[in-house]
């Protein structure tokens, strides 16, 4: 086990050699990839710098704003009557917005299906409008130049539209007694906001703006429930009317603002009053259950993420769901049962508030940095609530949920946005980071990224650059191969171990046979049984098709298992030994550390030559630098040892880190990380 421990430690800090740091100069996001040009053709070195040029274009695409417009909003002020018998919605949204250009003179607003009545400037005066399809475009009193703000505000009414009864985005009269719920995304709408079909806005996730509501319903038995906090309630007996006043203080995007009216019981949480749950009142008791471990969900965010980012929680029941409503999930009304089969479902929307709702996404290419995140959001709380092995439980279900998805196209701006590749492969992405960085820097990593996009936008390229801030070094290899490409590896091992007296050596090979996707890099957990009934946890450092590893060991290996904890997405198999064992005239070229890796003091390196030619042995940094030479010489087949006490070329002692070992030979080359601590 403490070597174990001493392993995940040190992969807090693996890295690829080849990989250059990305400018943090907002003039040069683009990930300067190597140029293949300094490196010897046919060399590890050129072939991966050739490999990453293919990912470029898409780094630079994600950089790209697909949200241009010349005004940014800075306000919503609803006002509607919702009348639920006749399926009516009447009223005016004022947008409070800013010029980001000299002489705006004219606005175009997101509005789908519903009638204009008049728009109106912020004098009251009328104002020439445009309603054409779902565009409202709308001719200013005057020219506005970059920063100047204004207001207009937009009469409308009719009965909203939304995907059908068998969709799910849109405004909808439904169930019995009647409710009006707003879904602020449609499955087959593109793009998917939706907000368009009960306000007037921007529709687009990249911005975002503060809101209030005056919702009125006929009925002071109704209750409405929107975004933010409930600021104000006005019952008029005589009319027999309900206006709740709403507002949302923190920024939030149109496809996140959302009502509710109808008959609701309101429950309030007993850990934490501002969490809120407004029922159908014949599901009150079942509610009781199925709401019990809220509590313990948020605990456990809050632990991960830092403090809940808005000024209150609810689940609002619909005859739909579910959907991330800000500060107000809309929460289906048929899983609402007296157990807690839906306890991932309800960890879900919640982790939706920091992961979509606090941190945004800009446009729809970027979904996973949502979904995915949300998905991981469910692992994360089995973890919490159940542990570890709940957690790797949890995440091999949805892995194996990929693998038999079907599905093959690229997390970022995928084929499908609502699909197993989005949902289950994102969150199995941040699963395998977590490993790779370790917690301590994975969480780190997440707060900094929150810190730096909270109630804004973010794309998958700032992810990247915010986790890399953290980590020290770049992170091209990870997200290129399993964000920007398709697929994953398929492993094929096969290990043969051979007495050498006092000790025994153990052959590992390693093949990807994957027919889609890339030839991934990764640092693959190696589990080594031995005879003794102990097991032992090396690493290995994969990225080639085939990799031959060897290893020393004090006690004989019987098993071998790869990846024992699945900590990557992948496919492993064992297959019969077909690597280096016997005499010297069937060796092959291999490269390894005796013992375990990381090493604390000198370490004792293996290799095998299969005939007589010249090796050299070198050392790097991970910065791709010589540091030392130990071995330059003509060598006869065998298998050989030698060691090194951990110093550079001037004699000075290395610093703990990643140092990569290279074996070139006529016959070849073989890498391996090795990880020092001091």
């Amino acid at each position: 086990m403490k070597s174990k421990v001493l392993l995940l430690a040190a992969l807090s800090i693996l890295v690829a050699s080849s990989l250059v740091e990305a400018s943090t100069d907002a003039t040069k996001l683009l990930r300067q990839f190597p140029d293949p040009g300094q490196f010897e053709v046919g060399s590890r070195e050129w072939f991966r710098a050739t490999e990453a040029l293919k990912y470029r274009p898409l780094v630079a695409e994600s950089f790209t704003d697909n949200c241009p417009h010349s005004f940014d909003v800075l306000h919503y002020n609803v006002t509607l009557f919702v009348d639920i018998d006749n399926e009516i919605i009447s009223g005016n949204t004022i947008v409070m917005a800013m010029s980001e250009i000299d002489s705006l003179v004219s606005i175009d607003l997101d509005l789908a299906v519903l009638t204009v009545d008049s728009v109106l400037s912020e004098t009251g005066n009328p104002l020439t409008f445009a309603h054409i399809d779902s565009v409202l475009s709308i001719d200013l009193p005057q020219a506005y130049s970059s920063g100047d703000t204004f207001s207009v505000q937009v009469f409308y009414h009719g009965h909203p539209g939304n995907e059908g009864p068998d969709g799910f985005g849109g405004f909808y009269f439904a169930g019995a007694p009647k409710m009006a719920f707003q879904m602020g995304v449609g499955l087959e709408a593109d793009p998917p906001s939706m907000g368009k079909f009960w306000i007037p806005c921007w529709d687009w996730p990249c911005d975002k703006a503060t809101a209030e509501y005056h919702i009125t319903v006929p009925g002071t038995g109704k209750k409405v429930v929107c975004n933010g906090v409930l600021t104000g309630t006005e019952i008029d007996t005589v009319a027999s009317t309900a206006t709740y006043h709403w507002v949302e203080t923190h920024q939030i995007a149109p496809h996140l603002m959302t009502v509710h009216a109808r008959r609701y019981k309101e429950l309030i949480d007993s850990t934490y009053d501002w969490i809120h749950y407004w029922v159908f009142p014949p599901d009150e008791e079942d509610a009781k259950i199925h709401f019990q471990n809220v509590h313990i969900m948020m605990d456990g965010f809050i632990e991960r993420f830092g403090p809940y980012p808005f000024s209150k929680f609810a689940y609002a029941m619909a005859t739909k769901g579910d959907m991330e409503h800000q500060t107000c999930v809309t929460h289906v009304n048929y899983v609402v049962q007296p157990n807690h089969n839906y306890d991932w479902l309800l960890a879900h929307e919640m982790g939706h508030q920091w992961w979509g709702d606090l941190v945004s996404v800009n446009d729809w290419r970027d979904i996973w940095l949502s979904e995915g995140f949300a998905t991981y959001c469910e692992a994360l709380y089995q973890e919490h609530a159940y542990g570890m092995d709940a957690y790797h439980d949890y995440v091999q279900g949805q892995m194996n949920r990929v693998f038999s998805s079907g599905e093959n196209f690229p997390i970022y701006d995928p084929v499908y946005l609502w699909g197993t590749t989005v949902y289950e492969k994102g969150a199995c992405v941040l699963h395998m980071l977590r490993h790779v960085l370790g917690d301590s820097v994975f969480y780190q990593a997440l707060a900094t990224y929150r810190a730096n996009h909270e109630y804004g936008n973010a794309v998958t390229a700032e992810f990247q650059q915010d986790v890399e801030s953290v980590y020290g070094q770049s992170l091209d290899w990870f997200f290129n191969e399993w964000i920007y490409d398709v697929g994953w590896p398929v492993y094929e091992y096969s290990w043969h171990a051979q007495s050498l007296g006092d000790s025994f050596a153990l052959n590992l090979v390693i093949d990807q046979v994957q027919a889609n996707g890339p030839i991934f890099t990764m640092p693959v957990d190696v589990k080594v049984r031995l005879a003794s009934g102990d097991s032992l946890i090396d690493v290995v450092w994969v990225d080639e098709a085939h990799e031959e590893y060897l290893f020393t060991y004090a006690d004989e290996p019987v098993g071998i298992e790869l990846d024992p904890d699945n900590w990557i997405l992948n496919e492993a198999q064992e297959v019969p030994y077909a690597g280096i064992h016997g005499e010297p005239s069937e060796l092959g070229l291999a490269l390894g550390v005796e013992g375990t890796n990381p090493v604390l003091g000198t370490t004792h390196i293996s290799y095998s030559i299969p005939s007589a030619q010249r090796v050299r042995i070198q050392v790097f940094d991970t910065q791709g630098r010589l540091v030392k030479t130990l071995l330059d010489e003509v060598v006869a087949a065998g298998r050989y040892g030698l060691s090194w006490d951990m110093t550079n070329i001037d004699g000075a002692r290395f610093a703990p880190g990643v140092y990569f070992l290279r074996l070139s030979a006529t016959s070849g080359t073989r890498t391996i990380s090795l990880v020092y601590l001091e």
